[in-house]
């Protein structure tokens, strides 16, 4: 028994002796770092970073540190191992999301981006730190993580009382593109800040189909900020909103309608003249107002069925149609040159009246014959359409 006893005592002995080896070699390793991370130069903190990633704890305050190096290589080095130590170093880099200074706080995110699952809890629960800086460090880090548990967190930002943290939710929500953001962004289209209300209105042209028919509803919102820029991300979003600006054209709401219709123009899919031409005999004057100016946003493409509208429909169809035509100018003047031997004299009167009013000189030949017309009233209105050009192009 004497003799198994003195052996556990000299293996705990070599134990305590090999612990306190182990002690004191980390030690020298964590004195030597530190040295090298304060003292050395470029090259020696770069190796010192980049050596101690499987140590673990003991390092991640000086890592920290690097993170506020003069050097770029310096702090990226210092994030990925801090990234490569995992979730001890998680409230220390959410910590340093609080500096003032963008270049550490991107490299805060990187290593918390690095960690990944760890990470999340942490973050969500940063979003509701007294600083904002933390706040909007975490908002950001949880939008470029890509997961969606963490879309509730961050429509929930939208309404911190920082404008930097809305917007960093607003951008956030774009990455992680999940429709339920959809209603809470138009919400942000009001915001009392302009970078939030340009990253919810980037964010929902981002998010394409599933902000179509929200974006159309906001055109009628009674805030005039909302409606308008709900109309830009519409325009933004372009050829993809044309089916639903479609339909929504023929809406019982005549805001929708007038909306739509002004979208469609700015948009200028030919797609939709038929749909907009079809608007000419709205019953709200508001909206035949944008019927033109959209007919007249289209263009060339928009003269035939104008022409036709032009020639055939009734009298308040026709006069929108003469307006639109008016407002698309000068390609418009050798079709309503062809109508000016139309069998109908009202028509004849019409197409001298517009064409004075765009005042192209090609037309002055066919007017002039126009003045010995058996219609009184069309002679008389070619006499002003001619008067018109000739003013219109003096030198």
């Amino acid at each position: 028994m004497g003799i198994i006893k003195s052996f556990l005592n000299v293996f705990r002995s070599g134990k305590r002796e090999d612990e306190e080896a182990r002690i004191q070699s980390q030690k020298e390793r964590y004195d030597n770092f530190l040295r090298a991370l304060t003292e050395g130069d470029l090259d020696t903190r770069w190796n010192a970073v980049r050596s101690v990633g499987d140590l673990g704890e003991p390092f991640i305050g000086p890592l920290i540190r690097g993170l506020s190096d003069e050097y770029w290589v310096i702090r990226r080095g210092s994030a990925d191992t801090l990234g490569k130590i995992g979730a001890p170093a998680v409230e220390h880099l959410i910590e340093a999301l609080a500096t003032t200074g963008d270049d550490v706080r991107q490299e805060a995110i990187r290593g918390l981006l690095l960690i990944g699952e760890p990470a999340f809890s942490p973050l969500v629960a940063a979003t509701k730190n007294a600083q904002p800086l933390i706040r909007r460090g975490a908002v950001e880090a949880l939008g470029s993580m890509g997961d969606a548990r963490g879309v509730a967190t961050l429509i929930e930002a939208l309404k911190d009382a920082d404008p930097a943290v809305r917007r960093e939710a607003a951008i956030g929500l774009g990455r992680l593109g999940d429709a339920h953001a959809v209603g809470p962004l138009i919400e942000c289209l009001s915001d009392a800040k302009e970078p939030v209300r340009m990253a919810a209105m980037a964010t929902l042209c981002s998010l394409n189909e599933p902000s179509i028919d929200p974006l159309i509803r906001a055109l009628i919102d009674v805030n005039e900020d909302v409606r308008r820029r709900a109309a830009l991300a519409l325009v933004t979003i372009g050829e993809r909103a044309v089916a639903s600006l479609i339909k929504a054209a023929g809406d019982a709401n005549a805001g929708i309608r007038k909306g739509a219709i002004e979208v469609l123009g700015q948009i200028g899919n030919t797609r939709a003249i038929p749909t907009i031409i079809g608007a000419l005999d709205d019953p709200e004057r508001s909206v035949r107002i944008e019927v033109v100016k959209a007919l007249a946003a289209i263009g060339v493409p928009a003269i035939a069925p104008l022409m036709q509208v032009f020639r055939d429909g009734d009298l308040r169809v026709r006069t929108c149609a003469m307006e639109a035509l008016w407002m698309i100018g000068q390609p418009a003047t050798t079709p309503l040159i062809m109508v000016l031997k139309d069998n109908q004299s009202d028509i004849r009167k019409r197409a001298a009246l517009l064409l004075g009013e765009i005042g192209d000189p090609k037309a002055v030949d066919h007017i002039t014959a126009l003045l010995s017309d058996e219609n009184v009233s069309v002679r008389r209105e070619a006499f002003e359409a001619l008067e018109m050009i000739k003013k219109k192009n003096r030198k």
